[in-house]
């Protein structure tokens, strides 16, 4: 057995607690040996409970010769230039999504890892959910797809993440999944995006993205994101010439029709998706093995985000290759 990983944890918000979590409690194959946070009096706190080092500034924790792999856990404003800090010190990286907040700064962290040959992973959890997995799973049973419909309604949260004023709207903040998975679905699909994108304000973060992602052979993919007041959906329903596929991540549930008539139902149980996705990560170390979800595929995931701003923004259609 491969000696764990030494690994420093940037960020302890909501998110980046679970990762402390899992990381402290979980066989993933890396040691959570350093943290940093903005916090510092309770970062201090939790190294002292875990027995580990505490850094107020994450510069300090990047620059650490012990530590080999570096997950950052921040809001997405702050992925640059922590990843290009980490990437001088040639630290393995996984960024949570986004992977940030815009193309040219997603770029400029590809790149820089791509020249320094640094491994570089983005981390798009809903990729691991059973769910999603089973889909890839029975997507063939289904014929042709003829639609594909995704919906992903997340209740409200007050604190919201700011980062300079910034406040990520949904497309980013959790829609990226969606648009993620689309791409994974369709790899060397053409897409024309349409969009109709709603606001509090014209200056506020986006609440609700209506999307619409069609392919060269007429497949359309339509994709509903918003924050509601409401209990929250997720749902995927996928229609070929064959059967239907119905399909929800939140109660683990896929079923498929045929003339509306039930061919098959599971409910799959719940799974930590962030520790699954960290045993990835940490084993393509281990292993030298590319990256499950790389950096690229978390760049493609935010033009596609940035497109639909630019078709909404347009009322046009917009081509994306």
């Amino acid at each position: 057995m491969n000696a764990p990983i030494p690994v420093g944890l940037i960020g302890l918000g909501r998110h980046g607690n679970r990762y402390l979590r899992h990381l402290v409690e979980e066989e993933t194959g890396g040691k959570l040996i350093a943290i940093s946070r903005k916090n510092t009096d309770e970062g201090r706190q939790q190294a002292l409970r875990y027995g580990i080092q505490f850094f107020p500034d994450y510069r300090n924790l990047v620059a650490n010769p012990a530590i080999k792999a570096v997950l950052v856990v921040t809001p997405p404003g702050l992925n640059a230039p922590i990843a290009l800090e980490a990437i001088k010190h040639r630290k393995a990286v996984l960024l949570e999504k986004p992977l940030a907040l815009d193309s040219t700064e997603g770029r400029q962290i590809v790149e820089a890892a791509k020249q320094a040959g640094v491994p570089l992973m983005t981390g798009h959890t809903l990729r691991y959910e059973p769910v999603i997995r089973k889909i890839h799973e029975v997507g063939s049973t289904l014929g042709d797809w003829k639609s594909l419909t995704g919906t992903m309604h997340l209740e409200e949260r007050p604190e919201a993440n700011r980062v300079q004023g910034t406040v990520p709207g949904v497309l980013l903040d959790f829609g990226i999944h969606l648009l993620d998975w689309v791409r994974v679905m369709l790899p060397e699909e053409s897409l024309t995006v349409f969009a109709k994108i709603t606001r509090l304000s014209p200056n506020a973060p986006e609440r609700r993205a209506e999307i619409t992602l069609t392919t060269r052979l007429g497949l359309s993919c339509q994709l509903n994101i918003a924050r509601v007041k409401t209990k929250r959906v997720t749902h995927i329903e996928i229609v070929g010439t064959k059967k239907r596929l119905l399909a929800d991540w939140t109660n683990g549930m896929v079923q498929t029709f045929e003339q509306e008539k039930l061919t098959f139902q599971e409910i799959l149980p719940t799974t930590p998706t962030i520790v699954l996705m960290l045993k990835d990560f940490f084993k393509a170390l281990q292993t030298g093995h590319s990256m499950p979800i790389t950096g690229e595929e978390g760049l493609r995931a935010v033009e596609l985000a940035e497109a639909c701003h630019q078709a909404a923004n347009s009322r046009q259609p917009i081509h994306f290759q």
